[in-house]
């Protein structure tokens, strides 16, 4: 049989099995697959591109190559969660009233303006992020529900596709804020690593050490600067009963980019010359999330302090940890926050 061409599979392929489409078996990608801006997940090409992205970045962009969209069936409960348009308008309403107002890693005005695009051309990422936000905003008693296992089950299986978007990033946080807020441990210590991984692999951390602007749009470089700066916080309020344990991700030196204020991201009008950092001064106007990067910060003082030198005087933290609080209640009530996450971590 050696030097005959096989043409046929006598197998489906992943993409139409998943899409219970009929396929025609031709190897190695069926006729379905190779129509434009569809990709089978089994094809070896794609599996090689992603590879190559992953393995060598640098030799990736240096080819001008682009990561390729990656088709995923979209699993009928999946669909049911997430609904009409109008359905992704009025959840989205109710997250940008909840979990928004603390943890800000979703622009208001970029997520309205991308959402026709994103049905249309990454409609499984779109899904996705949508469940999870219903999810985290959901007010339930229990906590393993049906809601957060089929969340939780989409997320792996766009994660085992090889798709590397900060969307799928997001969605991931908003799962492990989900585990956080219902103390499903060690699940929440789980995903909070596999968030800071998967951030790796985007190479997201760079966002808070320069603004690489010459590469990304500014709004693309703020979504990217919170997102990491949510996983960071995330790590360490997870180890503030366990402060021996150690961080997954790295701790930010005083020349670290902070958020940008809170208001000017939801409309679109920060700009990159306002950006601050975490050695900027304390008097600086900053947002609420700005605040609490500021605080997860000192938190890392803190848990090295208690872990590894537990006789060193603590006298300087304390006042700088007293300082915040007393900043952060002022600004609480100057800009009326009904509540500050930097003072409850602060007291914590």
């Amino acid at each position: 049989m050696s030097g005959v061409n096989i043409t046929h599979s006598p197998y489906a392929c992943i993409a139409c099995r998943n899409s219970k489409r009929r396929c025609d078996k031709t190897y190695p990608r069926c006729t379905l697959c190779t129509q434009p801006g569809r990709y089978g997940i089994s094809d070896p090409n794609i599996s090689d591109i992603l590879a190559s992205r992953f393995l060598d970045p640098d030799f990736f962009y240096h080819l001008q190559l682009e990561t390729p969209k990656v088709d995923i069936a979209i699993p009928k409960m999946v669909a049911d969660y997430v609904g009409t348009i109008v359905d992704i308008q009025n959840l989205s309403n109710t997250y940008f009233d909840s979990i928004h107002t603390w943890m800000p890693i979703l622009s208001k005005k970029q997520f309205s303006s991308n959402l026709p695009n994103y049905l249309t051309h990454r409609k499984s990422e779109l899904c996705l992020l949508v469940i999870c936000m219903k999810l985290s905003s959901s007010l339930t008693t229990t906590a393993k529900t049906v809601l957060y296992r089929t969340a939780k089950q989409f997320y792996f299986e766009m994660e085992s596709s090889g798709i590397l978007s900060v969307t799928v990033l997001q969605a991931g946080v908003l799962i492990a804020i989900y585990e956080l807020g219902h103390a499903i441990y060690p699940a929440a210590f789980l995903s909070v690593g596999q968030c800071a991984r998967y951030a790796a692999a985007l190479e997201i951390e760079k966002s808070i050490t320069s603004q690489i602007l010459d590469k990304l749009p500014w709004n693309e470089v703020e979504e990217q600067r919170r997102v990491w700066w949510s996983i960071i916080i995330l790590d360490r309020y997870l180890n503030l009963c366990n402060p021996g344990r150690h961080l997954i991700t790295p701790d930010p030196s005083p020349d670290s980019y902070l958020p940008a204020d809170d208001q000017e991201w939801d409309t679109g009008s920060s700009r990159p010359e306002n950006s601050l950092t975490i050695g900027s001064s304390s008097g600086s106007y900053m947002g609420r999330f700005a605040r609490f990067a500021q605080t997860a910060h000192l938190l890392s003082q803190a848990l090295y302090t208690v872990a590894k030198e537990p006789d060193t005087e603590t006298t300087q933290l304390r006042r700088t940890l007293m300082a915040l609080v007393n900043l952060s209640f002022m600004e609480g009530t100057m800009r009326q926050w009904a509540f500050c996450s930097q003072m409850a971590v602060c007291f914590r």
